[in-house]
């Protein structure tokens, strides 16, 4: 992400700490080619409180949301980034979520882009404090 100038978390995170909590929680997801991870998502249902202060499309609903989508650059052309947010949709789905909510640095010009085309909504802007701008949170019904 370095490499090719997309902001989207400051240069300690994810940590070896969240990964294991996603792991330990059942909540980190994988997508191996040729036996080694080359992408990951956690799908939680555990929301953030920066997510209050936004006016969600949706106002019901049973809620979960996608944090620290990765894929390694090199395997972009397999479209990992998209099957791992297809799997997660499906899976979110299959345990009866309606609706799943995320965020993404607003200067990650790449990652909106992709967000929008399939299918997320723009909702509105929170603030993390570890990074200067804001993210933008997006929604989908599933």
């Amino acid at each position: 992400m370095d490499e090719n100038r997309l902001e989207q978390w400051p240069n300690w995170y994810p940590n070896r700490e969240i990964i294991i909590q996603d792991i330990t929680k059942n909540q980190l997801f994988v997508a191996e080619v040729e036996g080694k991870i080359r992408g990951m998502l956690c799908l939680s249902p555990d929301i953030p409180l920066e997510y209050e202060s936004i006016q969600w499309i949706e106002k019901n609903g049973k809620i979960n949301s996608v944090h620290r989508l990765a894929v390694d650059p090199q395997y972009k052309v397999l479209k990992l980034a998209k099957l791992l947010m297809s799997f997660a949709e499906e899976k979110a789905k299959s345990e009866g979520y309606t609706l799943i909510r995320l965020d993404t640095y607003s200067l990650n010009l790449a990652a909106n882009r992709f967000y929008t085309k399939i299918g997320y909504h723009y909702c509105g802007q929170i603030n993390l404090e570890f990074m200067p701008e804001k993210y933008n949170c997006y929604e989908k019904a599933i």
